[in-house]
C-alpha cells in the first residue's frame, strides 16, 4: 500500500483493492488460517461472525443468524462485496465512521506494534437497513488482521449483534480494548472511549445541563447543586455522566474547560 495518509474508510479500500497484488500470498494464507480459528471461538454467543478480506473488498465467511436478523441470504452479502453493506449503512452513520472513526483505528494500529494488535477489541455501533426497509441498531466487536509492513488491516474478523431492543438513542459509539487475557473474551482493558452524534440535536448539552455545569464550574458538589435545585444527587450525578458522555470528555474538569471554549457557560 501507498505511504500516504489515509483518510477515510472509502480511501482505504480503493488502496487496498488497488494495491492487493503487492501483498505476499504467503502472509495472506498465513492470515487465512488465523482468521479462521477467531469464529470457533466466538461460536456460543448469540450473532453473525463476519470475516473481511480487505484487499478483495468482500467477506470472506459470514456465519449465524444473518437471514432472522436482517433479512438477507448471507451469498447475497459475500457475492456483492462490501459496496451492498456500505448501501445500507445508515448514512449519517457511515459518514461519521468513514471520515472519523476509521481514521482513528488506523492512526491507533500504525502507533501500535504489530505483533500486538491481536491483543486489541475494536467496537462500533451504528445503524443499517435491514431487507424489509426498516433500520437496525448493530453493536460489532472484533478485531484487525494487519500487515506486517505497513500495520494496516488486511482482514477483519467480528462478532455483531441486534441491540434495537436497548437502544434509545442514535448515538454512535467507538471504543478499543485490551484484552486482558486469553481466556476472558469480555475482561478487557478500556483505552478509548468515544461517542458520536449523528443528530446533532442529540449532542447538544440542555438548558438544565447547562445549568448544573455552570454551579458546577462554580465549585458547588454534586449534593450541593442538587440541594440548590431541589432534585436528588443521584440526578445530578446522572447529568454528570450524559455530559461527559456527550462531550467525549473524561471529568468535570476537562467538561468544565470544554464548555467554556464552546461558550456554553
Amino acid at each position: 500500500m501507498s505511504s500516504k495518509k489515509l483518510i477515510s474508510y472509502t480511501d482505504f479500500l480503493n488502496d487496498t483493492f488497488y494495491r492487493s497484488k503487492d501483498i505476499d500470498n504467503r502472509e495472506v494464507i498465513q492470515l487465512l488460517r488465523q482468521a479462521e480459528a477467531i469464529p470457533k471461538k466466538l461460536l456460543p454467543f448469540n450473532g453473525v461472525i463476519h470475516v473481511i478480506d480487505y484487499t478483495q473488498r468482500r467477506h470472506v465467511g459470514l456465519s449465524g443468524p444473518l437471514n432472522n436478523m436482517m433479512g438477507f441470504d448471507p451469498r447475497e452479502v459475500m457475492d456483492n462485496g462490501l459496496d451492498f453493506v456500505i448501501d445500507i449503512f445508515q448514512k449519517d452513520d457511515f459518514k461519521i465512521y468513514n471520515e472519523t472513526i476509521f481514521s482513528q483505528v488506523t492512526e491507533f494500529l500504525k502507533k501500535t506494534p504489530q505483533n500486538e494488535h491481536g491483543e486489541y477489541v475494536f467496537t462500533y455501533s451504528y445503524r443499517m437497513k435491514k431487507a424489509d426497509g426498516t433500520w437496525i441498531n448493530l453493536f460489532q466487536q472484533g478485531r484487525y488482521i494487519t500487515d506486517p509492513k505497513t500495520k494496516l488491516p488486511l482482514f477483519s474478523i467480528a462478532l455483531v449483534n441486534d441491540i434495537s431492543p436497548l437502544k434509545k438513542d442514535n448515538s454512535m459509539i467507538f471504543s478499543i480494548d485490551k484484552k486482558a487475557g486469553e481466556s476472558a473474551l469480555f475482561n478487557h482493558k478500556n483505552i478509548l472511549t468515544n461517542y458520536y452524534y449523528p443528530d446533532p440535536e442529540e449532542s447538544k448539552l440542555s438548558r438544565r445541563e447547562r445549568e448544573i455545569l455552570g454551579w458546577l464550574a462554580g465549585g458547588l458538589s454534586s449534593k450541593q447543586v442538587a440541594d440548590k435545585l431541589n432534585l436528588s444527587e443521584s440526578t445530578i450525578v446522572n447529568h454528570r455522566k450524559n455530559m461527559l458522555k456527550k462531550t467525549n470528555t473524561k471529568n468535570i474538569a476537562e467538561l468544565i474547560r470544554y464548555a467554556i471554549n464552546k461558550g456554553l457557560i
